[in-house]
């Protein structure tokens, strides 16, 4: 009786002990989004002439067209808010960033446009492994 319960109570703590690195592991995880104020070259869509965006209630951060900045973001959900220059009524929405993505690039000109997908993974060393494939193929 007394080898039950000690089993018992050790595999609740190592239950305990994963549900907890579990949920830190999730909550704690930083992402990076990268908002993105480029219109198509094609034409079909166009950048927004100037507008304030915020993630998660921050620090708002003036775009014009071509610009792009990054927020340093925890966890999976986020609040994207932004507001007009031109006063167009301003737009509220969530993203939900996977937990394995480090870096999201988020258009907001591909949003506003309906275009999917408007947010995507982004590999910031992408240019590096494309100059190196280049390399190895000129050798």
């Amino acid at each position: 009786m007394k080898f039950n319960k000690k089993i018992i109570a050790r595999s609740a703590l190592v239950v305990l002990y994963l549900t907890l690195a579990i949920v830190m592991f999730l909550t704690g995880r930083t992402h990076t989004i990268l908002i993105d104020n480029k219109g198509d070259e094609a034409g079909t869509y166009k950048a927004v002439k100037g507008m304030v965006v915020s993630v998660d209630k921050g620090e708002p951060v003036e775009f014009y067209k071509g610009d792009r900045d990054k927020f340093p973001v925890k966890s999976q959900k986020h609040t994207i808010d932004i507001e007009f220059f031109d006063g167009s009524e301003p737009v509220t929405f969530t993203v939900n960033i996977p937990v394995t993505y480090d870096y999201v690039l988020l258009s907001i000109p591909k949003y506003l446009a309906g275009i999917e997908p408007y947010m995507e993974e982004f590999d910031i060393y992408a240019s590096n492994k494309a100059a190196a494939a280049a390399l190895a193929d000129d050798e």
